[in-house]
């Protein structure tokens, strides 16, 4: 195998000043060449002439890139901290770097947690990535299998040293951490040393038992590791016995390995973790007497892909010399270069993982090769797949040395789609675009549910601009923007070479003054329950044309900022710092709650800890900030386990009734079922549990101003963001002035309304008296029990209503039902669906809700294939009317059944 180096200070004696990986693949930054077992010097050194260095008066180090171990801290943060979508480093956390990779290690502190289900990190490798590709797809990984507590002990040194390697000086620069787990009279005490070297791309992991106790201990070798791969293109290692796991996250471009010098490792994975066992090559376990010790090092790797990760591993086990640099070209039909195009490999019939193609079509990797002495080359396959179409294998052979292998895709005639969407006036605006072969024509694939801009079948643009390549055909496509636009159903055609070029024109048709669309609840991978890019988190957010968005990340208080200035979104999308606090019993203990401080860079983002106790955990959230005032909204409960039965035996009892006065709002969707409604959720024709619409009726009767939220709880950012959605009264309509004092307050107040599309307005006033009006939320005096209720409901181009009801006290009536069955003439066929006047004649105190939806039609295909399968629907928050000018009194009406326990599923 030959290796390109490059050349600083050594041209007088003609030496290699430097060489190394960059990137997982080999640096071609100079023109030396140096072969065979000068690999050594590669494994070793960044510079090897630093004795002709030194001959010339400078330093044995000056052409060091020396590896550095530090305290992550606000002044050296942004040179020293990664990048990636998992970085979880705080201040305080450990860095090691060196010239080629960076890793972080978590401060030995018992309340250390990463995120919400990634806990106990403290003295855990907690980040790693290449420095040339920085993209962090660890989430932890736990030397001792999260047996050994580590707390306080540890140690940052860095060396510099010079020996002879075949003939030349070679400098060497290594940085450690070191953290220890003291021993008791039970366990042994460990010692972990964390060490990254420059010139190679691994940390090493030395672990180094001692037998603190006065019995024998036999040892279990064995680590685990966390990196969630359900919604990546993350393959993992086969479950069995190896000298090498590794998984690989395909799309995100980051590679892992782990191996253990004179040891096998049996590893078992799931989706999420990965347990590794270490087996001594004699098969014999580690038995440790009373104050002996046993050392074992793990070479932790990473790469930008597979390929190079495995190359990497060989280089290290002695076998550089059975490796050849190999140059894949992917071209299309008409000889251009491919990128982006996934080159999965084969050497022999044994997978060498998935590269990536560059802009250039290329991919560089290091494959086996055979002997020169054997009587054939080495079979290889590389198989191409481009955004989901996968083409037939390429057969070629690997031989010593270097070669340019040609994949030419006869098959694949693409062209490029350039896609304008504006409003009306003919101004850019973010969207969603979604592309569906026709016909013969592949639908595009372009990456996993936790992308960016390009997820599945769907573009996001924050800027109204997409341009991507695609395969020559026909395509149909829905390019929407929420709700209150039209969306555009249209088809485009490509044609091999050639630029198709297409504009959008989006009439925003549905008006809303006075009110801004939100959702309270959305993740990303901060969350820790889910691996989504929150930058696409925004993305989704502002393309689903949502104005209002606090960031309520599990257990963390987090910040959308940055992605809103990044993106350039500041005039689209508002937003604010906030929390989803998850405690237990799960799922009843989750509460969303804004403005929370963010304090960036800190464990938590400086939001409390949840609790065992909803009560205890609320009262903690309400009391967070200095008592600061904030919305606090219960998520997706069991309302009769809340409020009616706390030990859940289904005896009504007084339930988690301390936390009752800090709920502003709940979450009460799925929300269409508001359209038939029943006591009870059921779900592919099951009871599913307690119907929280109906729940949240009869808890306004006993006297709950608890107001509804409906949210869309989003973890993926394929169709994520938009399928529900609230209403907030606003006194702007642009969304870079909304004061997020002002959504508190209103939404404190109750003045929402809930959707999954429909846009609904209802204003309520005593009957001869239009100057005095209410909406949801409000009260409203009516001493003569008449009331007019005005109702207007407005839809876009893509879904309709057929209904409209209002419910007093939680009753439907039918002098306040109308359908366009039973009322055809108060419907209407374009975007305002119904605008009417209703008369209301109330026998008491009555709380009123108005409703409207379609019973039989979706929402469709705009919305994807989860909030597509709703049915349109939209409902207000009451208003409250005294007609006694006694106050507003509650009705107690159960609705003719019990008031709800918790819900336990019948076989």
């Amino acid at each position: 195998m030959k290796i390109h180096i490059r050349t600083t200070r050594c041209q007088k004696t003609e030496l290699p000043a430097a060489v190394g990986l960059a990137d997982g693949i080999w640096s071609r930054s100079g023109q030396a060449v140096l072969r065979g077992t000068a690999m050594a010097v590669f494994c070793m050194a960044v510079a090897v002439c630093s004795q002709a260095a030194a001959q010339e008066g400078d330093s044995a180090t000056n052409n060091v890139i020396e590896s550095r171990a530090a305290v992550l801290s606000e002044q050296n943060w942004d040179e020293l901290a990664p990048s990636g979508k998992e970085v979880d480093a705080i201040y305080g956390d450990f860095v090691l770097k060196n010239d080629l990779i960076t890793a972080v290690i978590a401060q030995p502190l018992e309340t250390r947690n990463a995120n919400m289900t990634v806990k106990k990190v403290a003295g855990g490798l907690l980040d790693l990535t290449v420095n040339a590709h920085q993209s962090d797809q660890l989430s932890a990984f736990y030397p001792g299998r999260r047996l050994f507590p580590f707390q306080g002990g540890h140690t940052l040194s860095s060396a510099t040293s010079t020996q002879l390697v075949d003939g030349f000086s070679a400098t060497s620069s290594v940085a450690t951490v070191t953290v220890e787990s003291p021993g008791d009279g039970r366990q042994p005490s460990m010692i972990v040393s964390y060490s990254v070297e420059n010139g190679k791309s691994f940390v090493a992991i030395q672990s180094v038992w001692v037998n603190t106790t006065e019995k024998d201990i036999t040892l279990a070798l064995e680590d685990d590791l966390r990196a969630d791969a359900g919604k990546e293109d993350m393959p993992k290692a086969a479950n069995g016995t190896a000298d090498l796991f590794w998984f690989h996250d395909i799309y995100w471009q980051q590679a892992y390995g782990v191996a253990a010098p004179g040891f096998k490792i049996r590893s078992n994975s799931n989706s999420r973790e990965s347990v590794l066992a270490y087996e001594p090559e004699d098969g014999k376990p580690v038995v440790l007497k009373p104050g002996d010790e046993f050392s074992l090092t793990r070479h932790v790797y990473v790469a930008k892909d597979l390929p190079s990760m495995m190359a990497l591993h060989d280089i290290e086990s002695g076998r550089a010399d059975s490796l050849a640099d190999v140059t894949l070209r992917v071209t299309d039909s008409a000889g251009q270069p491919v990128a982006s195009a996934r080159v999965a490999l084969q050497v022999n019939g044994q997978s060498r993982g998935t590269a990536v193609t560059d802009a250039d079509g290329m991919v560089q990797v290091a494959l086996p090769h055979s002997e020169p002495t054997a009587e054939a080359a080495i079979e290889a396959t590389a198989e191409v797949t481009v955004a989901g179409q996968t083409f037939a294998a390429t057969k070629f052979q690997v031989q010593p040395g270097s070669a340019t292998v040609q994949i030419g895709l006869a098959e694949y005639s693409p062209g490029v789609a350039s896609i304008t969407v504006t409003d009306a006036e003919g101004h850019a605006i973010p969207a969603k675009i979604e592309f569906d072969g026709n016909g013969n024509t592949p639908t595009p694939d372009w990456g996993p549910e936790t992308a960016e801009h390009f997820v599945r079948n769907l573009a996001y643009t924050p800027d109204g601009k997409v341009q991507t390549v695609l395969s020559a055909g026909e395509y149909d496509l829905i390019i929407s923007r929420g709700p209150e636009y039209d969306a555009e159903f249209t088809r485009l055609k490509i044609e091999p070479g050639k630029t198709t070029q297409l504009t959008a024109r989006l009439a925003r048709v549905v008006q809303t003054p006075g009110w801004v669309s939100a959702d309270f609840h959305s993740h990303s991978s901060p969350s820790g329950d889910n691996t989504s890019s929150q930058l696409g988190r925004v993305l989704n957010l502002a393309a689903e044309h949502v104005e209002f968005a606090p960031c309520t990340e599990h257990n963390s208080v987090s910040s959308y900022d940055n992605h809103i200035a990044v993106l350039g979104l500041k005039d689209f999308l508002a937003t604010i710092s906030g929390i989803e606090l998850t405690g237990s019993p799960l799922p009843l203990n989750h509460q969303n709650s804004f403005p929370l401080i963010h304090k960036p860079r800190t464990q938590d983002g400086g939001g409390p800890t949840p609790d065992g106790s909803p009560e205890t955990q609320m009262e903690r959230l309400a009391a967070w900030d200095n008592n600061s005032e904030k919305l606090i909204q219960q998520n997706h409960p069991d309302l009769g386990w809340l409020f009616f039965d706390k030990n859940g035996d289904q005896q009504p009892d007084e339930g988690y009734s301390r936390s009752f006065p800090h709920m502003n709002v709940m979450e009460i969707h799925p929300i269409d079922p508001i359209l038939d409604l029943s006591p009870v959720d059921a779900r592919d024709g099951k009871p599913f549990g307690n119907s929280r619409l109906f729940n949240w009726l009869q808890l306004l009767n006993q006297g709950f101003r608890i107001y509804g939220v409906v949210n869309t709880d989003s973890h993926y950012n394929f169709h994520g963001s938009g399928g529900l959605r609230l209403w907030l009264k606003s006194s702007t309509d642009n969304p870079a002035d909304i004061d997020s004092e002002e959504m508190k307050t209103v939404s404190r107040a109750g003045h929402i309304i809930m959707s999954n599309g429909p846009y609904l307005e209802t204003t309520v006033s005593e009957s001869g008296n239009p100057d005095i009006t209410a909406v949801a939320g409000q009260d409203l005096s009516a001493a003569s029990g008449k009331v007019t209720a005005k109702i207007r409901v407005q839809c876009p181009n893509w879904f309709d209503i057929d209904t409209v009801f209002v419910l007093i006290n939680g009753r439907k009536r039918d002098d306040l039902t109308f359908s366009r069955d039973t009322h055809p003439d108060m419907f209407a066929a374009g975007t305002v669906k119904f605008d009417q006047s209703v008369d209301i004649t109330l026998d008491g105190d009555a709380h009123i809700v108005v409703v409207t939806g379609h019973r039989t039609e979706l929402l469709g295909d705009v919305q994807g294939p989860q909030w597509g399968t709703q049915h349109p629907a939209a409902l207000t928050n009451p208003i409250f009317v005294d007609v006694d000018a006694n106050g507003f009194e509650a009705s107690k009406d159960t609705l003719d059944h019990p008031l709800p326990v918790k819900f336990v599923a019948r076989p």
